[in-house]
């Protein structure tokens, strides 16, 4: 009976793996929660733009091409993701907004313990639990949680639904898997960079129950609107995300979202002076950059036959989930997508750093991806964003993430290889 108490009970729960994480960065969400309606900043100006793309539907309003909220608050999803927010538009704005907080908080609270697990699991086994790696992996995207918390948007939700695909994937649960997978590619048409990844590695009916559940989803909303409404809708997202990625160079001015592609950067460091086009440059590069990935995931296949090594698709599944915001024209929040290959460093990095020398290479890297804090920072933060700082530290930390894999599955290769 003593040990039913409630101290006891709290003191059992406290020091479960990893509920601590759970309760420190819950109590961030919930202190920042009351510091911006204190403030009167509590805002969600994105969840605005989905709230707003609700009642549109709703109401029979265009859908694409105008403002919702803000005078920069276009929609550019699917229609069938304002279909959902159409639930949300029947409730009043505060109430819609608070449970759009607290769904991004749980996403990130949840999502981290299941990348933590998923990758001591299937990427780095024999890796010990650990607060540090787990802890020091949410206080490097704290920056960007703290963005996707004040403007209210999916990405998070959309991280943790691609994490759980790749859970089920991995349990031979491949069609409840395909189905959440297909549904994050129809809120970010994005990630279809998965589906090749998916052919490479045989996973055929994977692919095909993915790209089934994007057709579905597509043709959800002709029950509520009709073939010819629907059909027009679809055909103005379209538009909207051709318009929206139109330029994925940097080449001026104040609108600094395409400044974090891997394609500005390179641009930027050289290739422009050579008289490439951007858009040639863009295409080239994201040609480039598919290729060599091609050539990893055959490489990983072959090394697994060979020396009948760990499967790498895990890996791969993550790295390409971490590669969507250097290749698309988006902003900084979205940068949470490489959270996953931040955590594979950091587990190579604590307890203690293996290889040595990685801390030197690590750290600035780590920096670079989340250390922008515009108050501490002043002046140096401005440089930061106007020199794509974010998108080099998260496209290093990828390279650096497969150049640690390669290190451990050469190891483990030249092991299975000893008498």
């Amino acid at each position: 009976q003593h040990q039913h108490t409630p101290l006891n009970q709290f003191a059992a729960f406290w020091n479960r793996y990893p509920n601590r994480f759970a309760v420190v960065f819950g109590s961030v969400a919930a202190l920042l929660f009351i510091v911006e309606h204190i403030n009167g900043r509590f805002w969600l100006n994105d969840f605005r733009v989905y709230y707003g793309a609700g009642e549109a539907i709703l109401r029979g309003e265009p859908l694409y091409g105008v403002a919702h909220g803000l005078d920069s608050g276009v929609f550019k999803y699917a229609p069938l993701l304002a279909v959902v927010y159409a639930l949300f538009a029947l409730l009043p704005y505060s109430i819609a907004a608070s449970i759009q907080y607290l769904l991004i908080t749980l996403a990130f609270v949840d999502g981290m313990r299941r990348i933590d697990r998923s990758i001591r699991t299937h990427v780095l086994p024999g890796r010990i639990a650990r607060y540090g790696p787990l802890f020091l992996s949410g206080l490097v995207g704290v920056v960007h949680l703290h963005r996707e918390l004040h403007l209210g948007n999916i990405n998070m939700m959309l991280l943790w639904l691609l994490v759980v695909a790749l859970e089920h994937m991995l349990r031979s649960r491949t069609t409840l898997g395909a189905v959440l997978l297909g549904a994050a590619m129809l809120a970010k048409p994005h990630f279809v960079v998965l589906v090749p990844l998916l052919l490479l590695r045989g996973k055929f009916r994977i692919a095909l129950v993915a790209i089934g559940t994007v057709a579905v989803g597509l043709l959800a909303p002709m029950l509520m609107l009709g073939w010819n409404a629907n059909l027009a809708l679809h055909s103005a997202w379209l538009g909207a995300m051709a318009e929206h990625n139109a330029a994925l160079i940097y080449t001026g001015g104040d609108d600094y979202r395409s400044v974090n592609t891997i394609y500005s950067f390179i641009y930027r460091a050289g290739l422009g002076s050579l008289g490439v086009s951007t858009r040639s440059a863009a295409y080239g590069l994201l040609g480039l950059i598919a290729l060599l990935i091609g050539v990893l995931v055959l490489t990983h296949r072959l090394r697994e036959r060979r020396h009948a090594t760990r499967d790498a698709f895990p890996f791969e599944y993550l790295l390409l989930v971490g590669l969507v915001p250097s290749i698309t024209l988006t902003d900084t929040e979205h940068f949470l997508f490489a959270l996953p290959l931040v955590m594979v460093v950091i587990l190579h990095l604590l307890p203690t750093a293996d290889p040595r020398w990685l801390p030197w290479l690590a750290v600035p890297l780590l920096f670079m991806y989340g250390g922008n804090w515009e108050d501490a920072l002043g002046p140096a933060s401005t440089w930061m964003i106007e020199h794509g700082v974010l998108g080099i530290g998260s496209f290093g930390i990828l390279l650096l993430a497969v150049a640690l894999h390669l290190r451990s599955n050469h190891s483990r290769a030249r092991t299975s290889e000893q008498p």
